[in-house]
């Protein structure tokens, strides 16, 4: 009963459970009410705002920063309780000025008794002068800024992203505080002109291109286009031109391209290129045989790219063309720095921060980056070795960073509330900016950009000028928690930064429970969840049908798929240990990671307790993450233990007496795991973003957590009540 205490407090402090989708509200509020702390006062070296104070702007023709302007004037009346007016006639106690010898990304602010002067190098700085005033003031909970002088500059641009509230999908709102987060580019995965991967019925992508400048924020077509042709075969060019040209053609305001192996696929005449099955091939390649150039740094790629950069910039001479190298950086250096050299000059290189880097967990566990993670805070080898290069040949240098507060790590939590681990990501990217140029970030993939405490901390990072974390991370939990719980609130932070580094990022944790969560089936010696790798849903997993990935992208069938992984290992993929003392190895440190999640949240929640009803929901959504994502690693730790044991029950020299032990195990982990997931459910109720991941909708939310406990009951026969 001791393990449910914490879910009592959470239940007796948070009352109602909120419908799908709710959390896209908290996506587009830009400005919270009511921000300010209706006693503080101004100090001596402060400038405290008045009501009617006049905000001035220079007449320049540019539309983001009058809305940036405007943008301010609501902040000021909604976050702060102070009336304000924008004018273009000067004069105003806060007055911006446009100096381009500043540069395009610099701005300086003077703080006086009298007022708030800005010089900015370009209006869309400016704008992001006047957000870094709104996070002063929040952080001060008054419109009160301390007097003196800074200079920020902002390292990255583009800094580029997905949609956290739905795949392709911006509504305005959350298009300002995309903006408002220091973030200046947005990712739409096209298809075609005007289809997209998120959206099935037609989207007018120039509509959202156009929404987008207005706050300052380009947008990169992520290509699904289909052109599949050599540049050398005769009639390629009208293929690329039908193609890429076209889509070119019809959004002349989109900033660039984003082209990855997987996506862009072409019949490669490269002899090392393994032929790709003939079954793997879609619909439109059937019948070709030609080796597919998805997965390997082929000699024939930078004719490709020049054929199809040259396609694009037909129409969009500016057109930035992004190269990445995220599905062969586990390949040998040789072919991948032939082929960084051989590319056209005026091209942007992109490369993924941490993927393919072996390391050892703090028990000694050996792991590799399968995929995105910040359980390795990188930069990898991979990642350098082609920076390097990128310098070496002149190229513009762009990171996979997932800096947009989320990795491959949990598919299905809105960010990761690891600030300490997520600070060693931010120091290196700096320390790379500096060494070979890493000028442009991808933000996320898939999973999109999401505001928060992290988000906050992330862009102060990229500024040189910004804050220093330390102080930064200090006064943020000032402010939501109040100076009483500082220390207690960072402390909690600390251990979910420790948490996420004992989790193992293999492809059997990331393509299984920790994409879906606490909803993972539990299915030792019960029927299999056919779902996953394209195979049907023949068990009824309640997952939305219109998701761009559904359940193709989640292995739901740990005991067949994973330990076949396991077992017989994958070319790609380097042989996963499965000795026992391996097995060990790994369930100890989950079991950690999910204790430290555990007792995080509860010092959080304790903390929420003495809060105003505003800081208090935040404080327990926030307490209710760190606690979903133990929960996942519990999930993890009951499953893993029960494939072990159901091995035994299937296996052919085992005795009897062994396997009826093993069988009371199962079920002993059945409850276990049943008590977890009902622990689990009151959480995604109270915030409808867990669960949720905008290529796979609600993947692991309360419908999804109900349906398991039920299969539990009727497969394992367990009462509601047996758990407890």
């Amino acid at each position: 009963m001791k393990k449910i205490l914490p879910l009592l407090a959470f239940v007796a402090l948070s009352s109602f459970a909120e419908r799908p989708y709710a959390f896209r509200e908290r996506l587009e509020c830009v400005h919270e009410r009511n921000m300010f702390d209706s006693g503080a006062k101004p100090a001596a070296d402060e400038f405290a705002f008045s009501d009617g104070v006049v905000v001035s702007i220079p007449e320049c023709g540019e539309e983001v920063l009058e809305l940036a302007a405007r943008d301010f004037e609501e902040y000021l009346s909604v976050s702060m309780g102070v009336s304000a007016r924008v004018s273009v006639r000067g004069g105003g106690q806060v007055s911006v000025s446009l100096d381009k010898s500043l540069g395009p990304r610099k701005y300086r602010v003077r703080v006086s008794k009298g007022g708030v002067a800005v010089a900015a190098g370009s209006p869309r700085i400016a704008a992001q002068a006047f957000y870094h005033l709104e996070d002063l003031m929040n952080l001060r909970r008054a419109p009160f800024l301390k007097c003196g002088e800074e200079t920020r500059e902002h390292l990255f641009s583009p800094r580029m992203t997905h949609s956290a509230w739905g795949l392709d999908e911006f509504p305005e709102g959350h298009l300002r505080q995309i903006a408002h987060a220091g973030i200046d580019a947005i990712v739409v995965f096209i298809r075609d002109v005007d289809r997209t991967k998120g959206r099935p019925v037609y989207q007018d992508v120039n509509s959202l291109i156009r929404s987008a400048v207005r706050w300052g924020i380009d947008t990169y077509l992520y290509s699904y286009v289909q052109a599949f042709a050599h540049p050398d075969d005769p009639g390629a060019r009208e293929v690329f031109e039908n193609s890429y040209g076209r889509v070119s053609a019809a959004y002349p305001g989109a900033k660039g391209f984003v082209f990855v192996g997987e996506s862009c696929e072409f019949p490669s005449k490269d002899e090392r290129v393994i032929p790709i099955r003939a079954a793997d091939r879609g619909p439109e390649h059937k019948g070709d045989t030609r080796p597919m150039a998805g997965y390997f740094p082929c000699r024939d790629y930078p004719a490709w790219v020049r054929a199809v950069s040259a396609a694009i910039r037909a129409h969009n001479p500016n057109s930035d063309v992004v190269f990445w190298t995220y599905n062969w950086g586990c390949k040998p250096y040789g072919p991948r720095m032939e082929l960084i050299d051989n590319l056209p000059k005026d091209v942007s290189l992109e490369v993924t921060w941490e993927m393919f880097e072996s390391y050892k967990l703090p028990n000694g566990y050996p792991c590799y980056c399968n995929d995105y993670t910040l359980s390795f805070a990188g930069p990898g080898k991979y990642f350098s070795s082609e920076a390097a290069r990128a310098k070496a040949d002149g190229l513009r240098l762009y990171g996979m960073t997932n800096t947009g507060g989320r990795t491959w790590d949990y598919g299905a939590v809105p960010y990761l509330p690891v600030p300490f681990q997520w600070k060693l990501r931010w120091d290196g990217m700096v320390k790379a900016h500096n060494e070979w140029g890493l000028c442009g970030t991808m933000e996320s993939h898939h999973n999109g950009w999401h505001p928060g405490f992290v988000a906050e901390l992330a862009k102060e990072a990229f500024v040189r000028g910004g804050m220093p974390f330390d102080r930064h991370l200090r006064a943020i939990a000032a402010r939501d928690f109040g100076a009483e719980n500082v220390e207690a609130v960072v402390g909690a932070w600390r251990k979910w930064s420790e948490a996420l580094t004992l989790q193992p990022p293999n492809h059997a944790n990331q393509y299984s429970v920790f994409r879906v969560g606490p909803a993972y089936p539990f299915n030792a010696l019960g029927p299999r969840i056919r779902a996953g790798l394209g195979e049907k849903n023949e068990e009824g997993y309640p997952v939305a049908g219109y998701a761009a990935n559904g359940l193709g992208i989640v292995r739901m069938n740990y005991a067949d798929d994973q330990v076949r992984q396991w077992r017989e290992g994958l070319d790609y993929f380097p042989r996963l240990q499965v000795s026992e003392d391996a097995f060990r190895q790994e369930t100890e440190a989950l079991s950690k990671a999910a204790a430290l999640y555990l007792e995080g949240a509860d010092v959080v929640r304790r903390a929420a307790a003495g809060l105003d009803a505003r800081r208090r929901d935040n404080a327990l959504r926030m307490a209710g993450l760190g606690e979903f994502m133990g929960r996942t690693c519990t999930t993890a730790v009951n499953v893993k233990a029960a494939v072990r044991e159901e091995d035994t029950v299937l296996s052919a020299t085992a005795a009897d007496a062994e396997k009826a032990a093993a069988k009371k195990r199962i079920y002993e982990l059945a409850c276990a795991e049943y008590e977890n997931a009902q622990a689990a459910l009151p959480l995604a109720e109270f915030d409808s973003g867990l669960g949720w991941e905008p290529s796979m909708e609600y993947v692991g939310g309360p419908e999804q957590i109900r349906w398991k406990l039920r299969r539990m009951e009727n497969v394992y026969g367990i009462a509601k009540g047996d758990a407890e």
